[in-house]
């Protein structure tokens, strides 16, 4: 599974922005809750871990001036390409769980959206906490054990079976020593019915590659179907903001 993944997300290096380009107040929304989660200083080394085009790193650049460069990890080249190669960003082409065990201090780390990805929790977890100086704070984005998203019926079957509970992550981060805290972030998304079944079309959550073309078809025809006179979609986009701070 680690293999398709990885070549999931580098077949969607070259459209991943052009999906979120025009969301522009959803990102500012998220970074400034990043910032406020993340107690963000201008003095801090953050990490962004799993950073993939750098989407939020770009946007916390833009919203505070950073003294250091933002460490953007991900383990798609092709991905870390859109992220620029200036002063304000180190890019690093590596696997979560090897970074986190190897030497380095930082003050603040940003794993959003990317924690389902590891298998085994505990060894990224608890190496981070001993990456991160002391007071640093580790937040983990992630989503709720359900979500509202329009999607086919298999594919939010699919996500309840796979998707990781924070409570369960809270227990691991506790036991490693992190004092921790958990916020809910409420987004209320509009979308243009034809951009986002396009989006899923190209498969723009990693969920989505677990079904083959032949599945995803079927899927968009049962979309289709559910959502026939509607021309823009709207729901609720919940993130659960976890704060684990050393």
């Amino acid at each position: 599974m680690k293999n398709s993944i990885q070549n999931h997300y580098q077949n969607l290096a070259s459209q991943y922005d052009k999906f979120w380009g025009d969301s522009s107040q959803f990102i500012n929304f998220l970074t400034q809750a990043i910032i406020e989660n993340l107690q963000l200083k201008p003095t801090d080394i953050l990490v962004d871990l799993g950073c993939g085009t750098g989407i939020y790193s770009k946007e916390i650049r833009a919203q505070i001036n950073l003294k250091n460069k933002i460490i953007c990890v991900d383990p798609s080249d092709k991905m870390l390409e859109k992220i620029p190669n200036n002063s304000y960003y180190q890019t690093v082409v590596k696997d979560a769980v090897e970074f986190a065990n190897e030497p380095g201090n930082y003050d603040k780390i940003l794993i959003k959206e990317m924690i389902h990805h590891i298998d085994n929790k505990e060894k990224l977890l608890k190496g981070l906490f001993y990456r991160l100086n002391k007071q640093g704070i580790l937040l983990i984005i992630l989503l709720p054990p359900t979500i509202e998203y329009p999607l086919f019926k298999q594919a939010l079957s699919v996500y309840e079976s796979v998707q990781p509970h924070y409570n369960d992550l809270v227990n691991l981060c506790e036991n490693i020593g992190f004092k921790t805290k958990v916020n809910f972030i409420d987004y209320n998304v509009s979308i243009s019915k034809e951009k986002y079944f396009n989006m899923v079309k190209n498969r723009y959550m990693s969920l989505l590659s677990r079904f083959n073309d032949e599945e995803l078809e079927q899927g968009l025809i049962e979309m289709r179907e559910n959502y026939t006179n509607v021309s823009n979609l709207e729901f609720c986009d919940r993130f659960v903001f976890l704060v684990a701070k050393k």
